[in-house]
């Protein structure tokens, strides 16, 4: 009797548990959806443009949504993206420093990295990848390029000027 029990106890909590496991599998967040901005060049007229990809990041304020999305666009294009001539101008080993939203604008603070390389079509893709993945949100419709927590005035040794926050132009920049 005894046994019958103990085995109808165990099974009531092996139930309470598969159901609770259950719920809460149906009860997690959805994932955000963030766009990146990778870069394809047209080959016959060697023009290049920004190209908008999703990704899937956690749900979040806007703070972390642009922090996520920013993590997403230093990974690069996934294979298949490369495979459809998606590149990123960003320098591979670029890492976020971190990532503040306050009154419209999305501080995005890089390592020193992202200032190597390039000439001027590379620094030009590499800044609007940057600023395009970073206003993406409502909250964030501008951005500012901070380089190991220094606000800069020029960006890389082509002298670009980013002395303010950086907003999308109307017209989308050909590169």
């Amino acid at each position: 009797m005894r046994r019958v029990r103990l085995g109808l106890i165990l099974l009531a909590v092996l139930a309470v548990a598969v159901a609770a496991a259950v719920v809460a599998w149906r009860l997690r967040p959805s994932p955000a959806r963030v766009s990146i901005y990778l870069v394809r060049v047209n080959p016959a007229t060697q023009q290049g443009e920004l190209v908008p990809v999703t990704r899937d990041v956690p749900r979040g304020d806007a703070r972390s949504l642009v922090a996520a999305a920013m993590e997403e666009l230093l990974r690069g294009p996934s294979a298949p993206e490369r495979a459809g001539g998606l590149v990123s101008e960003i320098p591979e080993g670029t890492r976020l420093r971190g990532v503040t939203v306050k009154d419209g604008v999305a501080f995005v603070d890089l390592s020193r990295r992202v200032e190597r390389g390039g000439g001027a079509f590379s620094v030009q893709a590499r800044l609007w990848q940057i600023v395009y993945t970073a206003t993406q949100l409502p909250d964030a419709p501008r951005a500012r390029l901070i380089i190991e927590g220094e606000a800069k005035e020029t960006f890389t040794g082509e002298g670009l000027m980013i002395d303010g926050p950086l907003a999308r132009p109307q017209v989308p920049p050909r590169l």
